[in-house]
């Protein structure tokens, strides 16, 4: 399947099929020979644009901080000094966080050095208007080094006297911090300086009451100073190309935004914690553990897929328990072994564990917990002897259907089966269990009801309580009504539109792109379905995009905030109620069971959801089918 990042969203036809080497020309606006041989080419322009000039300054600051989509070989760019004091370094982000509560790690002192911009060139008849320093961060640091950049920003605008003609103008001039050509890494393109260019003439219009945005035309072009007598190679060439066609593409759909860091930014990404700290604790995890899992990998599926993005949430659990726990791993408490667990972390419990990755680093990370699954797989068997014992293969059966099961109807499945009944303050995985997902805040609010365990749900393939594949209809208050919304068909297939209306199509991948159209599909209905639930158990959820190499990559928090206060709490001596018994916890078994008697009447009931529960349990025994890598219950 193509990448539709690397779509070609430009007109093919306007360019000359020639080597960009013989289609240079001088710049028309930055010039300063002969010390500075600024140069453009007609293929590296693109007119007839439609975005207003701030449509493309709201997508370069955005694409300031996420350099990352421009280039697969950087992690993001961390900004140092912004003219504005608008974007944060990313001190200034732990601080931030730290105050919100979102992050209780100690806001450190910058201890940053200083890193002076580069002085801003002269370009005649623009303004200079802001400048930012940025540090681009590479996805391995073995290979490449951090660069540090300077943004410069330029404004023009010429209008005649009658007013019936306006050219707005703004300039973006990006020069790394070299001494040569030899600093500069990999990543970057062999080049002095990169500028983009973007005009935009009104179009004239006789007043109007109508609230309509002003209309007209852009032209986009890139610009670029090369080293002396540095050929341009065909690796440069695509680069450049890619930049402009990359740019025009995300402008279709950017949205013009208060936020300071662009109107594309996602409020629910990195919102939990901030993006260095998971990506400098993924980098870390990379490097060692990634080489032996891919080498020593077991199972019949693509080994890097798997250990990639169990990395990346390992990471991710290990930032969110530094916050609320002030648990860290072991290298920072210079344990002497693997099984040296932080005191300060309770526990966790990885449920449909899959084949077993997630478990073997945090507990090689030094946190303790375990994890299950209805079988066993054969990545078990490479990891540790300490690891393998806190590998379970159990079948999960809910209390609610084993309190409805008449003793004799209970399965001899050859198996263990628990009903998850976890220790007090256990933390709850569900990443990407499939059948176990909505059940997740049930399990966790049943397993300790006075203190419901906290929680982090990634949803993936959509399952009713009793197993059974289900399309959940899309939260109520969404806009509906369009002919593209999809149906709620219980094989999750969506049906397709009756005409070929390619307008219409295009208008509904834009709104699937947004909260509404998110939300209507499968995996936005099922996300929700779970918030929901935990809603409705009582908890505070939260929602978080994590940076995982997958496109089901919505975690769900439960609990994260009450257990953050609580463990402030009890790391100042202050008592913590136990909360086990009582009016609170029967309030919170009530709701529990009222959610799953609503939730198991499209299966006719707790008890035959239980025993469609238990039939597919059996299945996995007799060999009908092979088993998910995650997921409890799959045989497909």
């Amino acid at each position: 399947m193509k990448n539709n990042r690397n779509k070609t969203v430009r007109d093919v036809t306007k360019l000359s099929g020639k080597p960009l080497s013989e289609t240079l020309e001088p710049s028309s606006i930055l010039r300063d020979p002969p010390t500075e041989e600024w140069v453009t080419s007609r293929d590296l322009i693109e007119d007839d644009l439609p975005f207003i000039p701030e449509v493309m300054k709201d997508l370069t600051v955005f694409l300031l901080g996420n350099i990352n989509i421009n280039s697969s070989h950087l992690f993001r760019a961390d900004i140092l000094y912004d003219s504005e004091g608008v974007l944060s370094t990313p001190q200034q982000k732990e601080q931030s966080f730290a105050q919100t509560g979102s992050n209780n790690v100690e806001a450190t002192p910058d201890t940053e050095e200083s890193v002076e911009p580069i002085a801003a060139k002269e370009v005649t008849g623009f303004n200079l208007t802001r400048t930012v320093v940025r540090r681009l961060i590479p996805r391995n640091p073995n290979l490449d080094r951090p660069l540090e950049q300077t943004c410069h920003f330029y404004e023009a605008e010429l209008a005649n006297a009658s007013d019936d003609f306006r050219l707005r103008r703004f300039l973006a001039v990006y020069t790394p911090h070299v001494a040569s050509k030899e600093d500069i890494p990999f990543y970057h393109p062999l080049l002095r300086s990169l500028a983009y260019l973007y005009d935009f003439t009104d179009n004239p219009t006789e007043p109007t009451e109508s609230p309509e945005p002003t209309t007209g035309s852009g032209t986009l072009s890139l610009h670029f100073l090369l080293y002396p007598e540095e050929p341009i190679p065909t690796r440069l060439e695509r680069t450049l190309l890619s930049l402009l066609n990359t740019q025009i593409r995300l402008a279709r759909n950017t949205r013009l935004s208060e936020s300071p860091e662009g109107g594309n930014n996602n409020p629910t990404k990195d919102n939990i914690i901030p993006q260095h700290l998971v990506q400098n604790t993924y980098s870390r995890l990379k490097l060692k553990y990634a080489s032996s899992l891919c080498e020593d990998w077991a199972e019949d599926t693509e080994p890097s897929k798997h250990v990639f993005e169990d990395l990346a949430i390992t990471a991710f659990l290990i930032e969110l328990w530094r916050s609320m726990y002030g648990a860290v791993p072991a290298s920072e408490r210079n344990a002497d072994g693997p099984e040296s667990y932080d005191a300060n972390f309770p526990g966790f419990v990885d449920v449909a564990c899959g084949n077993g990755v997630l478990v073997y680093v945090l507990l090689m990370e030094g946190y303790k917990g375990w994890g299950f699954d209805a079988r066993q797989r054969k990545t078990w068997k490479i990891l540790p002897k300490f690891v393998q014992a806190q590998l379970r293969e159990e079948i999960y059966i809910p209390k609610p259907f084993s309190d409805v099961m008449k003793e004799s109807e209970m399965p001899d499945l050859s198996v263990e089966t628990h009903s998850g009944l976890f220790d007090r303050h256990t933390f709850v995985i569900s990443n990407h269990a499939d059948e176990l997902t909505v059940w997740t805040p049930l399990m966790a609010a049943l397993a300790c009801p006075g203190e419901p365990l906290p929680f982090i749900a990634i949803p993936c393939c959509s399952h009713a309580l009793s197993g059974a594949k289900m399309r959940y209809p899309p939260p109520k208050g969404l806009k509906s009504g369009s002919r593209y919304e999809a149906s709620q068909r219980e094989d999750g297939v969506a049906d397709q539109p009756a005409t070929g209306d390619l307008k219409a199509l295009r208008k509904a991948k834009q709104e699937a792109q947004t909260d509404a159209g998110f939300y209507k599909s499968m995996y936005g209905s099922l996300t929700m379905k779970t918030v929901s639930i935990a809603e409705e158990l009582g908890y505070d959820v939260e929602k978080t995009l994590l940076r995982i190499p997958s496109t089901r990559n919505m975690g769900v928090l439960g609990g994260r905030k009450r257990v953050t206060k609580e463990w402030r709490l009890r790391s100042q001596w202050q008592s913590v109620s136990d909360g086990n018994d009582g009016p609170v916890a029967d309030s919170a078994v009530d709701r529990a069971m009222a959610a799953v008697q609503r939730e198991c009447l499209r299966d006719g009931g707790v008890e035959a959801a239980a025993r469609i529960w238990i039939e597919r349990a059996k299945g996995i025994h007799k060999g009908q089918g092979p088993g998910n890598q995650r997921g409890h219950l799959s045989n497909s």
